[in-house]
């Protein structure tokens, strides 16, 4: 059913219900009915106003409500969206970002932000058991689930271990694969530590999220079969749209 076949009269006048109720309700009712699930967006302002016959002031009322019951939230300049339950990442000692995706029927994809190589920071050294300020490859990616962005990851990689690991990548190469052509044909998740963080203004910016919105903070160390460290990493959840589930039988 499209926007266009939906209800576009105004609200009936029911006793002891109050117009911006009614068309919450309305509204509600059609969220539950995943009316809006292709995009998850709602129409603007302007459209909502004129399908219902109110005026802004009327609908501004409705649309609090709906944020009251955690149905939807606003993001300045985008508009409103539905607010999806919270994904759920399992960590495990084999944490995958595709199969974590992919088994709640969501399409997962990466933005590679950044590929360089770089002296490696100190405690990116000091869990890949380098020295201090040996080469290591820095990757950041924006982590994605159905298009809308979830989680900023960045990863450390020994240079020396995987050099070509940058040219790989930026011709579209999957880390998996990519570790596979050299040598690490499976690996494991050693620890992850897992804390909360204000995001700068540049990750509020790339995860489109208000910069007053706590992240959740994962570093983590992947280890191939033979406990070598390979990967460092930290990942910066969205607090509202991700749940960290810890799979206690897979990291014991």
């Amino acid at each position: 059913m499209t926007f266009g076949q939906r209800i576009t009269s105004a609200p009936g006048r029911r006793s002891g219900v109050t117009v911006w109720r009614q068309i919450a309700d309305t509204l509600s009712t059609e969220i539950r009915d995943r009316t809006y699930a292709g995009t998850g967006r709602l129409p603007g302002e302007v459209e909502l106003s004129a399908r219902f016959g109110v005026n802004r002031h009327t609908l501004r009322q409705a649309v609090a409500a709906l944020q009251s019951d955690g149905l939807v939230r606003i993001e300045p300049g985008r508009g409103m969206f539905v607010q999806h339950e919270l994904l759920d990442y399992a960590l495990s000692r084999r944490t995958r970002f595709t199969e974590n995706l992919l088994r709640q029927g969501l399409l997962p994809s990466k933005q590679l932000l950044t590929a360089r190589e770089m002296p490696a920071p100190e405690r990116a050294a000091k869990e890949l058991r380098l020295a201090k300020a040996d080469p290591v490859l820095m990757v950041e990616m924006l982590d994605e689930a159905n298009e809308q962005p979830i989680g900023l990851a960045t990863a450390y990689f020994p240079a020396q271990r995987f050099a070509g690991l940058l040219e790989m990548l930026n011709e579209g190469t999957c880390i998996t694969d990519i570790l596979k052509h050299f040598g690490v044909q499976d690996y494991l998740r050693d620890r992850s530590h897992i804390t909360t963080q204000m995001p700068s203004d540049e990750t509020a910016r790339l995860l489109r999220q208000p910069s007053t919105r706590p992240l959740l903070c994962v570093e983590s160390v992947d280890v191939d079969m033979a406990g070598v460290p390979i990967k460092y990493g930290e990942t910066f959840f969205c607090g509202d749209r991700v749940q960290l589930v810890i799979d206690q039988g897979e990291q014991a």
